[in-house]
């Protein structure tokens, strides 16, 4: 560490807000046995998306998660808002509102739903609700070593993530391995802890402005939490009805890489093409238009200049999000097949051309000229080039590529540069406050994936960090885990940036 870097949140504060911080950080320290076994609880609460339950249902993670916010704090308004069910139940979004002495708002997300666990064997006990006590280290430079019940793996590590490592003096730091941990678990600890020590710091002191915490359902499956919470197109949802004018920030609090800002993150779609030809007896296949094979002609030069050039001509060169990526045939599927319910394949259909397939792409996309206005012209030209190259390509087959609202997402950028993103006021601040817990500056950086981000700042256009929150990894695999230390730290990160963004008075 740069002898230079340290625990100093008192650069830049007055002495009110000093006080609430050394008062909260304080009270926080005091409690993370209970914050840890808050996570705990949350874990236990299997939460795949679609499941994560409502607020009067305590088994459920949502349960859970308000059971502990009407309980344990005082002064912040709880809400819930009802997310449209799919057919495994009804789920809410649970939000606390802390009210301060000015319309400024500082609007805090974290969600509540994961992926599935796969295979219960993988996990440590082979329960992958059960938090288990690990360690980590890093025996060399982008791989790290895990070492839980007993079972040690080795994997590599995001650049980013690699990056924290370099920063900090540890070689080893305990972690916590459970589905959830991670993502995005502790980051609900992280906010309904800084919540708690905020209400209990500032005494008969108000915020300067209005803290706004969200925790929604559905990110993982088309962000219809995030939709709900602000609205999507008609600009209509809750925060819309509590908040008609908004002006202040965002942060997604999301399992990151130890409170560095991520200032961005590009686009996604999901384009299904869709081929019909004509179906024959598989021995005349000539008297036939065989979909899947003319389909296969299409993606067989997607890597082509041409389609290239083609689908990439209205983004531009986008230095802090990158280029555009395009992964054809994520999926494919055509013909008469068929996958019971343990996995097998039934192919009905060897002997005969098939009349129909369809195949997926995934496509990853920079800033336009007229960003962010606009976004449903980038989606149509998506969906008009894929179908016209695949035609192009194939034979007498009809073609259509369409792209589901539900699985479009805008890019999200602070700013042109990380340099201009690293001097924006909100990141800025979010470093400071990174640095006051973790003792070192955390730098920025740019999301892989795709966060709740894409839907709140394209109803909202509040700056937004598209995440923000504790160290950890394999969030999508067994053995998921996050550091012990950063959970607590998460409560310690937002307490200060709360405090950073909206002062006391």
């Amino acid at each position: 560490m740069d002898p230079s870097e340290g625990k100093t949140h008192s650069a830049g504060l007055e002495a009110p807000a000093r006080d609430v911080i050394d008062q909260g950080r304080a009270w926080i320290d005091e409690r993370e046995a209970e914050l840890l076994e808050f996570l705990s609880e949350l874990v236990s609460q299997p939460s795949v998306t679609g499941r994560e339950g409502t607020h009067d249902d305590p088994e459920s993670v949502v349960g859970s998660l308000y059971a502990t916010l009407e309980a344990e704090t005082d002064r912040a308004t709880l809400d819930v808002q009802r997310v449209p069910d799919d057919d495994r139940g009804p789920r809410e979004n649970c939000y606390a509102v802390l009210e301060g002495a000015t319309d400024e708002l500082f609007v805090c997300t974290s969600h509540t739903d994961t992926v599935a666990p796969g295979d219960d064997a993988d996990w440590p006990g082979t329960d992958p609700y059960d938090v288990s006590v690990g360690t980590v280290r890093r025996p060399e430079p982008g791989a790290i070593e895990l070492t839980v019940d007993g079972q040690r793996e080795r994997r590599t590590i995001r650049d980013a993530y690699d990056r924290v490592w370099d920063r900090r003096d540890d070689t080893e730091r305990d972690v916590l391995v459970g589905r959830g941990t991670y993502d995005n678990k502790a980051s609900v600890v992280g906010l309904v802890g800084a919540l708690r020590a905020l209400e209990s710091a500032l005494g008969d002191r108000q915020l300067g402005g209005t803290l706004v915490h969200g925790h929604l359902v559905g990110e993982e499956i088309a962000q219809v939490g995030a939709k709900a919470m602000v609205g999507r197109g008609d600009r209509t949802g809750w925060f819309a009805e509590q908040f008609p004018d908004p002006k202040g920030a965002v942060v997604v609090m999301d399992g990151s890489y130890g409170f560095v800002p991520a200032v961005g993150h590009r686009g996604l779609a999901w384009v299904t093409l869709s081929v019909e030809g004509e179906s024959t007896h598989a021995s005349t296949p000539h008297l036939g238009s065989n979909a899947v094979l003319e389909t296969a002609k299409g993606l067989a030069t997607v890597e082509e200049p041409s389609f290239r050039e083609s689908i990439a001509s209205p983004f531009i060169d986008d230095s802090l999000l990158g280029e555009l990526t395009v992964a054809a045939g994520t999926t494919i599927i055509g013909g008469d097949v068929r996958r019971d319910r343990e996995g097998r394949l039934e192919r009905a259909g060897v002997n005969a051309v098939p009349d129909w397939c369809e195949t997926t792409f995934d496509v990853r996309f920079p800033r336009w000229e007229a960003y962010p206005n606009d976004p449903d012209a980038i989606r149509a030209h998506l969906e008009e080039t894929i179908a016209s190259h695949v035609e192009a390509e194939a034979g007498d087959v009809d073609v259509t590529a369409t792209v589901d609202p539900a699985e479009y997402f805008p890019p999200v950028a602070l700013a042109d540069s990380r340099e201009a993103a690293r001097n924006h006021p909100l990141v800025s601040q979010a470093i400071e406050a990174a640095r006051s817990t973790v003792g070192y500056d955390p730098g920025v950086t740019v999301a892989p994936g795709v966060t709740d981000a894409a839907s709140i700042y394209s109803a909202t256009r509040l700056p937004t960090i598209v995440e923000y929150g504790p160290a950890g990894a394999l969030s999508h695999e067994p053995l998921e885990f996050v550091e012990r230390e950063s959970v607590i730290d998460g409560a310690k990160a937002m307490l200060e940036l709360t405090i950073r963004q909206l002062g006391v008075v």
